[in-house]
């Protein structure tokens, strides 16, 4: 894989308030490119989660970030965004952002609040979603 993002996720990953030692959960980031440049970006001391139902997906992500992985700044999950919850222990995100995820830019609207409140379960009180649906991203707060 590349390092090289498309303009897209370019854009999607500028807009993200990204600092130092920031917990990032990636919905919907298979096969890691966005992830991998969070990652870069949050450093030594932060981490990325990425979330997707694929587990094929899931795979790709792991062989595409091996470097990110080992050094534990990166891990994966294979559940889907409804239904997820963060094993007993894992310290809270930051900020979550999700990019073509079905659940939470209109496409399956059954699935929005579920959605939604599996995510603000795993995100810091007065956490923020950031979704691919405004230009490039709307901010939902989950305080």
């Amino acid at each position: 894989m590349t390092s090289e993002l498309s303009t897209r996720l370019r854009r999607v990953v500028d807009a993200l308030p990204l600092e130092p030692g920031l917990r990032v959960l990636e919905i919907g980031g298979a096969p890691g490119a966005a992830a991998r440049e969070i990652a870069a970006r949050v450093g030594p001391h932060g981490h990325v989660l990425v979330l997707d139902r694929s587990e094929t997906g899931i795979r790709r992500t792991r062989a595409n970030c091996r470097e990110e992985v080992d050094s534990g700044r990166l891990s994966t999950m294979c559940a889907s965004v409804e239904e997820f919850e963060l094993e007993s222990g894992t310290p809270l995100f930051d900020l979550a952002v999700a990019c073509r995820v079905g659940a939470l830019d209109g496409r399956h609207p059954q699935l929005y609040a579920p959605a939604l409140a599996c995510i603000r379960a795993a995100l810091v009180p007065n956490g923020t979603l950031y979704v691919d649906t405004g230009s490039p991203l709307t901010a939902i707060p989950l305080g």
